[in-house]
């Protein structure tokens, strides 16, 4: 049996331990957050809010993306003859041409890229955050780029682990400026 099977058969266990990592990663990037930008801790409540309705909507855009994943064949890949069309090709090879939550999620992405560049984020949480979001990058170009399809317990899993990051964000950066976070080493 391999480990997709047996994460199915336990998935209760399966679930809460994908969210546990993804409360993980998000009580990580928050405390960053927190610790980076110390000025933030005076409006802890609205800048958890906003952080919670736009890590929301990216998990949302991002679930949808990683559930229906729009396919590229080889078919459709040919040499640009002018600029316009090179731009075009490279928005539809990067999904970016999706609309509204497309550009929610790359803000957040961008965002999420300048808190690892800038915030104080351990060495060790960096490299497990990092490790992290490459496997979910390689599953998001093995599902754009070949014929692979998620099913309903891997959608359920991410959805979990999208969901994870949110709350986690959202718990730490909600603290006041008095409310001491404990060290994560």
């Amino acid at each position: 049996m391999d480990i997709l099977g047996i994460a199915e058969e336990n998935f209760l266990i399966s679930y809460g331990v994908v969210f546990l990592i993804g409360i993980l990663q998000g009580a990580i990037l928050g405390r960053g957050i927190r610790k980076r930008f110390p000025r933030l801790k005076i409006h802890a409540r609205i800048t958890s809010i906003v952080l919670l309705l736009l890590f929301s909507i990216n998990a949302i855009s991002n679930v949808i993306k990683f559930a229906i994943p729009e396919k590229i064949t080889v078919s459709e890949i040919v040499v640009p003859a002018t600029p316009e069309e090179g731009v075009a090709f490279l928005i539809n090879v990067l999904g970016l041409n999706a609309g509204f939550g497309t550009i929610v999620a790359l803000f957040v992405s961008v965002t999420l890229v300048l808190f690892f560049k800038f915030a104080e984020i351990p060495n060790v949480a960096r490299y497990f955050m990092f490790g992290l979001s490459v496997i979910v990058l390689l599953v998001a170009i093995l599902s754009r780029f070949t014929e692979y399809v998620p099913s309903f317990f891997q959608v359920m899993m991410y959805t979990f682990y999208q969901f994870g990051i949110t709350g986690g964000i959202f718990f730490v950066t909600r603290r006041r400026e008095h409310e001491e976070l404990p060290e994560f080493r």
